[in-house]
């Protein structure tokens, strides 16, 4: 009888000693996630109205200090974004709102969409068929006669880079900058569309 007696206090201080050991009680599960396309520091999420978590870099996860119990309702939601996100609703919490337990809380992200910024290409004394420049994947095919042109929207403060791929026939391209922001037709995106990417061709 001593013996059972003594195992059952064995137990009990355990459980006292360490919840999640045992299953159950206040505080005994950690509420985390995943977190995509953040760039820079601004993320701040709550859960339930309070508990405000910052997500800092390398802005892959978060993780809020104060655990929850098994079966406590979790609420998740954004309450402020990084200056080159456009809105809050532009961040999006999945799977953020449940009852928690190991796989509630194993299913929750928070995604955000980055604001996008026009890169435009001047072309300077184009005359011959067949110029191709590229940023990255986007590549384009720019027409005899073409004083600007259009890439595809970079995030802002992304990296982006304008090469020459192929050259017009009987001429010979190159790509610059503006001497400031970039020299060489490499840049980061800033807050304002970028302009500075000039494709010069000669003769």
């Amino acid at each position: 009888m001593k013996s059972s007696i003594l195992r059952a206090g064995v137990v009990a201080l355990a459980c006292a000693l360490g919840l999640s050991a045992c299953g159950g009680g206040s505080g005994d599960l950690y509420l985390a996630g995943a977190v995509y396309n953040v760039t820079e520091d601004g993320l701040v999420l709550t859960n339930n109205g309070g508990n405000d978590t910052a997500v800092v870099a390398p802005y892959t996860s978060f993780q809020f200090s104060n655990r929850v119990s098994t079966d406590d309702q979790f609420d998740i939601k954004v309450k402020s974004v990084p200056s080159n996100v456009e809105k809050i609703e532009d961040c999006t919490v999945n799977n953020g709102h449940a009852r928690a337990n190991y796989y509630t809380i194993g299913q929750v992200s928070v995604t955000c969409k980055i604001r996008q910024r026009k890169l435009t290409a001047s072309i300077v004394n184009l005359k011959g068929s067949g110029l191709v420049i590229i940023n990255g994947s986007d590549k384009q095919t720019i027409p005899a006669d073409t004083t600007t042109w259009p890439m595809a929207s970079v995030s802002e403060g992304a990296a982006y880079g304008v090469t020459v791929l192929q050259q017009p026939t009987g001429q010979t391209c190159t790509v610059s900058g503006d001497g400031i922001t970039n020299s060489n037709g490499t840049g980061i995106m800033g807050k304002t569309e970028a302009t500075t990417v000039t494709v010069t061709c000669n003769p």
